[in-house]
């Protein structure tokens, strides 16, 4: 006897099975309850068919043993008609009220649900707003520590340029001093002219130096100010897209929930 089910049979379990849990992903009562005796009939042959070839009663007294047909499977289908009765009768039951109480047979969902549904939403949009704002903060916070830093680094260089200068002064004074000492009247007039327009001119260059590092720090400055705000103003954005996204949902939820429950006043009232 030949023990493997055919092309046919196969084709068919898989095309039971397939609409049965289409139909069973509807809304419809109605089409739940046919996807449910779809998808019962295609488990049924499934277990018909791997229980393997015909045979005879399995009666001792009847079929010899070679010849007997599995009882496992026969007994597991007959049980699921019985569950498969039951389920339909229920499932008919269910429609039928529903058909009387809304004029449809279709699911709702439950409002209860859908609330605590949208409190969950209000919780992650708050948790997500806080995640921002403590992003920002950091952000912020970083920023200041940068420019801090940064404003430390420029005082460290300007104190260390000052130093340099003032060693510069120093050292000029001492070659000045010993060049005046060995020159005479007329090369001393030179020299301290000479001197006085060096010195000038080094501190004009220090100041130059000193003006254009505090520019730089300034700018520096502008643009972290602007980036802050920046930052602000996209976090402000998001929180506002956010919070309009979220009242739509609400404002379609109640909308929708309104309407269900004016459905189940009329029904009630029929």
């Amino acid at each position: 006897m030949n023990d493997t089910p055919t092309l046919l049979l196969v084709i068919v379990i898989g095309v039971l099975v397939t609409a049965g849990v289409t139909l069973l992903l509807e809304r419809s009562l109605t089409r739940i309850l046919l996807g449910v005796v779809l998808l019962g009939n295609g488990v049924n042959l499934l277990i018909l068919s791997a229980g393997g070839a015909a045979g005879g009663p399995p009666l001792l007294s009847l079929t010899p043993e070679g010849e007997m047909a599995d009882p496992l499977p026969q007994a597991m289908i007959l049980t699921a008609i019985v569950i498969t009765l039951g389920v339909t009768a229920f499932l008919l039951a269910m429609a039928y009220r529903s058909w009387q109480l809304q004029g449809n047979d279709e699911v709702q969902d439950d409002a209860e649900d859908r609330r605590i549904a949208t409190g969950g939403e209000r919780r992650r949009l708050r948790q997500y707003i806080r995640a921002q704002k403590r992003a920002l903060r950091q952000a912020i916070r970083a920023q200041r520590m940068e420019l801090e830093a940064q404003i430390e680094a420029q005082d460290e260089l300007e104190e260390a340029e000052r130093a340099i200068l003032r060693e510069q002064i120093a050292q000029a004074r001492r070659d000045l001093d010993e060049r005046l000492e060995a020159a005479d009247d007329k090369d001393r007039e030179r020299i301290i002219f000479q001197a006085d327009h060096a010195q000038a001119a080094a501190l004009d260059e220090a100041k130059r130096r000193v003006r254009e590092a505090r520019k730089e720090l300034a700018e520096h400055r502008r643009a972290d100010r602007e980036y802050e705000r920046r930052l602000r103003r996209e976090l402000r954005q998001r929180i506002r897209a956010q919070k309009r996204q979220l009242r739509a949902s609400i404002r379609a939820e109640r909308e929708r929930l309104a309407r269900a429950e004016d459905s189940d006043m009329q029904g009630v009232d029929y």
